[in-house]
């Protein structure tokens, strides 16, 4: 045995990368015990006015948690309530909860792994009225988490080449491992073409009029993750996830390089290299998942070649059980 054999890491199926990202347990009919058993181990968070939970969160985390008067804890049915304060302009007032919650929670030091305060807030999706949580905090709530993510290639001579960048080695989430070369997290009040555009920018240095122009929209992948120790902050923290996807085509001339301290290194690689990533798990599992979906898109995974092919669709559109519009369920 060579080895390059040797030190490779073993191959995985595509559906078995895709379970990977979307760990949260499904309720298989005839077995249902999993998913009851994972559900009824959470609490619910709610919002003011809105009889559908808005996210899961652990024992663990509502139990280290400095809870203030502007909320209710039910725990015979394992529910928080954000409190609706006595004012007209209630619903402004309930980002502020949050805020003075989470200052709480940092002084104390509950979450030694939440990090520093960031000015950033990502929106709790589907709520009836706009509010948002820290960035670094939303996981605690196991809100949805929004995101964009950019595939970028080229057409050569040779087939298709993929602009793939190595995260930066010093990141507090998935050091080291290969991403999309464009990605980032939904802000608070900005639309996910609005992101592209800034994150294209921000991180791969391309000019915001090409990517106004040029990218395409491709839908959406979907997962519901339990975190590991990969991901930074708490583990065994509930995180479902949607981004939105981009395709965007350059020339085989341009060659992208990193701007910001986000990426190592950008990386040139064709189908076979891509795949072979996506197999040994050197991707970040979300950003495997919107490589599987391009190339199942763009027919490069197709049903006469994977017998998977049906549980690879449906496994990247899964339905979060969340709401995700003010109109949802």
């Amino acid at each position: 045995m060579t080895s390059s054999a040797l030190s490779s890491p073993p191959r995985r199926t595509y559906l078995e990368i895709i379970k990977e990202c979307d760990n949260f347990p499904y309720p298989e009919i005839g077995n249902t015990s999993a998913y009851e058993e994972q559900v009824n181990s959470l609490w619910k968070f709610y919002l003011p006015e809105d009889s559908r939970p808005h996210g899961f969160m652990l024992d663990s985390v509502v139990e280290k948690m400095p809870w203030t008067e502007n909320f209710r804890i039910v725990p015979s049915s394992k529910e928080i309530h954000l409190i609706q304060k006595t004012s007209p302009s209630w619903e402004g007032l309930c980002s502020d909860s949050i805020d003075a919650l989470l200052d709480n929670a940092r002084a104390m030091e509950a979450f030694p792994k939440l990090g520093r305060k960031r000015d950033e807030k990502y929106s709790i999706v589907g709520a009836k009225f706009p509010i948002g949580i820290e960035r670094s905090a939303s996981s605690l709530f196991g809100i949805i988490g929004q995101g964009v993510h950019m595939t970028v290639y080229s057409r050569t001579k040779s087939g298709l080449k993929f602009w793939i960048p190595r995260r930066n080695l010093n990141k507090s989430t998935y050091p080291g491992m290969l991403d999309n070369a464009v990605a980032g997290g939904v802000a608070a009040g900005e639309t996910p073409f609005g992101c592209l555009v800034r994150e294209s920018s921000e991180e791969s240095g391309i000019p915001e009029q090409y990517v106004r122009e040029h990218a395409k929209a491709g839908g959406t992948v979907t997962w519901f993750n339990i975190s590991d120790l990969r991901a930074g902050g708490e583990i065994g923290l509930m995180n479902p996830g949607v981004l939105f996807v981009y395709d965007l085509e350059i020339s085989e001339d341009v060659v992208l390089k990193p701007v910001d301290g986000d990426i190592h290194a950008f990386h040139l690689m064709d189908v076979d290299e891509v795949k072979t990533s996506i197999e040994e798990g050197k991707f970040k599992p979300s950003s495997a998942n919107v490589m599987i979906d391009f190339f199942v898109r763009h027919s490069i995974i197709t049903a006469e070649a994977d017998k998977d092919y049906v549980d690879i669709v449906s496994r990247l559109h899964r339905r979060l059980g969340f709401p995700t519009s003010p109109q949802c369920y």
